[in-house]
């Protein structure tokens, strides 16, 4: 059977409600859910309740799904990488 592929999806959210937004981040392709948490609460710790500050204007949310492996050129390799730094430049791209 071939592996699963999984990803995590960082997200820039309006902060007002409206769910306008956009996607700042994609890592993938994790072939093992474990590996996908644990970059998933390595991020959540670099966050540490600066989700809707780092931003402003943003809510930075996260979340962990499947990644569509047609798509595989929209993602970042996750391996071997700083994914703290990739969220910081990605929000610094926001923040403008």
């Amino acid at each position: 059977m071939a592996p699963a592929h999984y990803a995590l999806y960082i997200e820039a959210r309006k902060s007002d409600g409206s769910h306008d937004g956009h996607t700042l981040l994609r890592l993938g392709s994790y072939t093992q859910t474990r590996h996908a948490q644990q970059d998933g609460d390595r991020l959540t710790a670099a966050l540490d309740g600066r989700e809707t500050t780092i931003a402003p204007g943003y809510r930075i949310t996260m979340r962990f799904g499947p990644l569509n492996v047609s798509d595989h050129e929209l993602f970042t390799d996750p391996h071997e990488t700083d994914i703290v730094a990739l969220l910081n430049a990605a929000v610094a791209n926001v923040r403008g």
